[in-house]
């Protein structure tokens, strides 16, 4: 009886554990409500179980809001987003309400059609008060389901469509209307014929080139794509790209290119002719579907296209989302050879201590920031400037369309340049043209030239003090900091707000004289020095991370850090670092791992016989003393009938056994046999099973755990009296 009690301990304490990954993974970090997938997902379950109900989607977008993030900071522009979802929490008390928040400032919620009157009017009252003194507007788009029942995400895009007819005008509430069907059915009728455009070899491949603004040369170029559709005439990639992303044809488009553009290098090196870098775009997507590595290594193996004639710009907001799994994809490429350049830096993510992160060999930046013109852009398009500097990251500026672009650029060091005051894009035939006019190309530049000169920085670049700099620095994404390093100390040189608030206020006028490593856990600080050296022996090119413990007040903080070493000046090293908080998520999977440990020791502390069961992969795993008592393997697959398979199971008791899995499997709580066995040493035993199963939240069950006892005749003849 206590070891039962002590299971069930261990079982609840699994559960909590597993629910509290699954809500990491499901809900939306700043509001807690439901991201996008999972309000999706709720939606739709929810509309399918009560048909009788017509239900609507209403989406709310808080206009400008970059701007109040701008004027009052991101730390109340978070705390603004927390009050919405905190009063559209209050919306949704009942099972068949639900709330999400589908992106940054983007919510979402599904009611029955019958409360819109009244749902919409609190929601409009919720920014009416002018919450957190802000000057916050909202936009409502409202989907009432009809017959058809599309899809949940279908249902948001339709109230996303509804609510951006209105943003920008004195309308705050917008109601979806079948003449906003019209661009619905053109997305339909590109989509009908996307097949039948790669088939046909409709979509064709264009050049922008890229120039040294110094020479005014083409050192290469940017290969895009447009569609010379038969009906509509010629398309370009915004009428069609975000439509083959949404339905995740862009994969196919993408390949399409690719082998399009490796086709075409090599007719031009047959030909005899100089080619310079060409480079091709890669999606999340793309990452995400495929193996990009192998893909892209056997496209240029089967065209034996030199290393470097094809380079890969990744657009930054796809660093956005799983950053880990891109980085390792871009590490993959870079040990393959190609060259990786960050595309639209500047203009989505806009995190410069994210370069902290990417192994990336160019960086590419965008110049709408430079619409506004004036002082402000200027401070912003030097700091960059500056941070490239710091990582020894080449810089091309995309978007130079005018004179003063180019001015402005030189003026702060800029060397590369792309954009319609050099060249428009251009079909193949015509970028061969301007490859064999005299003068016009630089074919050994490359577009590799340093920001600046020399391999090392200067201290007036190391410790720049513009103001509009320093103003940029506190509004970087995340904790960042320069650090002074003897071998002993080390010390903060500069940092961010964000630094300030993660590591303790305390710090804020102690820069410079305490030293970083004496809130480091003891048992952690040779891991940092560690991280240290690493650093510095690869110097621009990798940096090193490291997860270490600090102390703040009475609680200890994960931290994860990624450490570049920029120069060496009079015996110190000087670093520059990005922190973010991982404490969440480690104390989770902490408690997970000893959870789990001390799960399965009490497995092999006992005689009873206790197995997991993962009731997705179907998959058995039990103690080694229940693979001695049995003859089993460690885990047994495909279970029940891998436990048949291997003759556990006497003959005549199969079904009886396959009945138990699969009562279980159909989603039944507990489940329970009487089967005769055959042991490891030969001989047969009656075994009564119990599988018992566990549930997540939502009550699906996702695995469930079995106990074997040994039993008598008389006692099943017993019960079955």
């Amino acid at each position: 009886m206590l070891e039962d009690c002590k299971y069930r301990e261990l079982l609840e304490e699994n559960r909590k554990l597993r629910e509290s990954v699954i809500h990491l993974r499901e809900y939306d970090p700043v509001t807690n409500l439901y991201n996008r997938e999972a309000f999706c997902a709720s939606a739709e379950r929810t509309i399918r179980q009560t048909p009788q109900t017509r239900f609507e989607i209403i989406c709310i977008d808080i206009e400008r809001f970059k701007l109040i993030n701008e004027l009052y900071g991101r730390e109340q522009g978070d705390l603004l987003l927390k009050y919405v979802a905190e009063q559209l929490k209050c919306l949704v008390r009942e099972e068949t309400h639900i709330a999400g928040n589908l992106r940054d400032d983007v919510f979402a919620l599904c009611i029955p059609a019958y409360e819109e009157e009244v749902t919409v009017e609190r929601i409009l009252r919720i920014f009416s008060d002018k919450p957190l003194n802000s000057q916050a507007v909202p936009a409502v788009g409202v989907y009432r389901m009809d017959a058809e029942e599309p899809a949940a995400g279908s249902m948001c895009d339709r109230a996303l469509m509804a609510l951006n007819s209105i943003k920008g005008n004195d309308h705050h509430v917008a109601v979806y209307r079948e003449g906003m069907r019209e661009n619905l059915l053109r997305e339909q009728e590109i989509t009908n014929s996307m097949a039948a455009g790669i088939q046909n070899k409709e979509f064709k491949i264009y050049m922008q080139p890229k120039c040294n603004m110094e020479t005014g040369k083409v050192v290469g170029a940017e290969v895009l794509v447009r569609w010379q559709h038969p009906e509509k005439g010629l398309l370009l990639p915004g009428e069609f790209v975000p439509l083959f992303e949404k339905n995740h044809f862009i994969e196919k488009l993408d390949l399409y290119v690719w082998e399009e553009t490796a086709a075409w290098v090599r007719r031009w090196l047959e030909r005899g002719r100089a080619c310079v870098p060409v480079s091709v775009n890669l999606s999340r997507m793309d990452i995400f579907n495929m193996d990009v590595c192998s893909v892209l290594t056997d496209l240029m193996e089967r065209y034996q296209i030199p290393t470097g004639l094809i380079e890969l710009e990744i657009t930054e907001s796809v660093y956005a989302g799983q950053p880990e799994r891109i980085i390792k994809e871009t590490e993959r490429l870079k040990k393959s050879g190609f060259t990786i350049l960050m595309d639209d830096f500047g203009n989505g993510y806009s995190s410069l201590n994210m370069l902290s992160s990417t192994n990336i060999d160019i960086l590419k930046m965008d110049m709408r920031f430079m619409e506004g013109e004036g002082l402000k852009s200027l401070g912003i398009l030097d700091a960059i400037l500056h941070m490239s500097k710091w990582l020894n990251l080449p810089v091309i500026a995309e978007g130079v369309n005018r004179e003063q672009h180019v001015k402005t650029l030189r003026s702060v060091g800029c060397v590369y340049g792309q954009g319609f005051y050099y060249y428009r894009p251009m079909n193949t035939e015509e970028f061969e043209h301007l490859l064999l006019t005299p003068g016009k190309v630089d074919f050994a530049d490359g577009g590799r030239k340093k920001v600046g000169s020399g391999h090392f920085l200067d201290l007036t670049d190391l410790f720049h003090k513009d103001t509009l700099t320093d103003r940029l620095l506190g509004n970087i994404t995340g904790a960042v900091a320069q650090y002074s390093y003897d071998g002993t100390r080390l010390c903060v040189l500069r940092a961010n707000g964000e630094y300030y608030r993660l590591m303790d206020e305390y710090w804020m006028n102690k820069s410079g004289h305490v030293d970083v490593m004496r809130d480091i856990l003891p048992e952690d600080r040779e891991k940092m020095t560690d991280a240290l050296s690493r650093a510095k022996e690869s110097k621009e090119k990798e940096g090193a991370e490291v997860f270490v413990r600090k102390r703040r007040g009475n609680t200890v903080l994960w931290l994860r850090i990624r450490f570049f070493c920029l120069t060496s000046q009079y015996g110190n090293d000087i670093f520059y670092a990005a922190l973010s908080d991982e404490t969440v998520r480690m104390n989770s999977i902490e408690s997970l791992r000893i959870s789990e440990e001390r799960f399965r020791l009490a497995m092999e502390a006992t005689n009873t016989v206790i197995f997991e069961l993962d009731t997705e992969t179907r998959t058995a795993y039990y103690s080694e003393y229940a693979q001695k008592a049995f003859g089993l393997d460690a885990t047994v697959a495909n279970a029940p009938e891998g436990f048949i398979e291997q003759g556990t199971v006497c003959e005549g008791y199969e079904e009886t056994f396959r009945e138990i899995y699969r009562a279980i499997y159909r989603g039944e709580d507990k489940a329970s046999c009487v089967v005769r066995a055959k042991m490891g040493d030969g001989s047969t035993v009656l075994n009564r099973i119990t599988l018992t199963a566990i549930r997540d939240k939502e009550g699906s069950t996702v695995k469930a755990v079995g106990m074997v006892e040994n039993v008598s005749c008389s006692e099943v003849e017993d019960e079955e009296k």
